[in-house]
């Protein structure tokens, strides 16, 4: 599938200008995932929900650390140096947690430990293309002491909170945002006040409507395009839309259906995968593409379930699917960037 020409006057070679990539060190990341972090547990598909009375069985179960750690582990299944700041307590969920993320080739020294708590459990049970959460625990601070000078992150990605995040001013790493379901069903705007420090911000369609007051997707992406330098919308099946507004470029990309969804972590693996891609100088049209891909092939369990794909399958699925990101993707295989002088997303 080829992507629609996004509109404007040309197509850009890369997306929007970032700072240079700070100086590798022993603890330098690409990419900071910063944010509420629990223990998931991922049950389904399966194919209804359960009923009262009735118990359900399937073998598709996973324990994987949840939250901004998708975001994490996304980008470490890409070949991203990752890292997470959350916070994190001292109990046996928490120790649990953390020998994940090592596992995951997650840099888990920037997490925050309160002692005498625990991590929160999500259980996440999907059907009909969907999934229901029940999150047992204490609820989390809100709040973390970032350091937004560290120079040895080259981006930071993060869940935005309604509270103030004094932190993102001071931050010399490019900030992509996400945000949550409002449960209150306020969807408060004041909490866009944070994109002003923010180069990118990566809402689902439903969120971006929501905040914006808006009827449509493109409607949306265009008022947070007035906000923030990169603009993304994921709208599910139907792709996702995003606008660079310093080159005043509009693009749009779909993805083949690769059957039933498990939509948990998906969006967070899209963000991982954009940011990543455009981290190794992919165009923002190819790289919007690709992410999707990666999206829609972690929710479909095309390479396992809850699997990120690689690189190599990325470029192969994309290849299969005559994707105009097969290219690039395949371009990367044969010279990838040195971790010393691969270019900051979207330089």
């Amino acid at each position: 599938m080829t992507n629609p020409a996004p509109s404007g006057s040309g197509r850009p070679t890369a997306g929007p200008p970032l700072p240079s990539r700070p100086p590798v060190t022993g603890t330098s990341v690409d990419l900071l995932a910063v944010g509420q972090l629990f223990l998931d547990v991922l049950y389904g598909p399966l194919p209804a929900a359960p009923v009262l009375g009735q118990e359900c069985f399937t073998e598709q179960v996973r324990l994987v650390p949840g939250g901004i750690a998708n975001f994490a582990a996304a980008a470490a299944a890409l070949g991203a140096r990752t890292g997470i700041t959350a916070r994190i307590g001292d109990g046996p969920v928490s120790a649990l947690v953390t020998r994940l993320l090592a596992e995951a080739g997650i840099g888990t020294e920037r997490l925050l430990v309160d002692s005498g708590t625990d991590l929160q459990v999500t259980s996440a049970i999907s059907y009909d293309g969907d999934r229901a959460l029940v999150t047992g625990g204490a609820p989390p601070r809100p709040g973390l002491g970032v350091d937004g000078s560290d120079p040895g992150v080259g981006a930071i990605a993060l869940h935005l909170e309604p509270g103030d995040m004094p932190w993102l001013a001071s931050s010399t790493a490019p900030i992509f945002a996400d945000v949550g379901w409002d449960a209150t069903g306020a969807w408060d705007p004041a909490i866009l006040r944070h994109l002003q420090h923010c180069h990118g911000f990566l809402p689902n369609a439903e969120e971006a409507q929501a905040y914006t007051r808006t009827d449509s997707p493109r409607a949306a992406a265009r008022r947070l395009a007035e906000l923030v330098p990169l603009a993304v919308v994921t709208c599910g099946a139907d792709g996702a839309l995003a606008i660079d507004s310093a080159r005043g470029l509009e693009v749009r990309s779909r993805v083949p259906d690769l059957g039933p969804m498990d939509p948990t972590g998906a969006g967070d693996t899209f963000g991982a995968a954009l940011i990543t891609l455009l981290g190794r100088g992919l165009p923002l049209a190819e790289a919007l593409e690709a992410s999707c891909l990666a999206a829609t092939a972690r929710g479909a369990g095309t390479f396992g379930h809850a699997v990120t794909p690689s690189p190599s399958q990325l470029a192969a699925l994309a290849r299969r699917h005559d994707l105009a990101c097969a290219a690039p993707l395949e371009d990367l295989l044969v010279d990838p960037p040195s971790p010393s002088t691969s270019a900051p997303p979207g330089s």
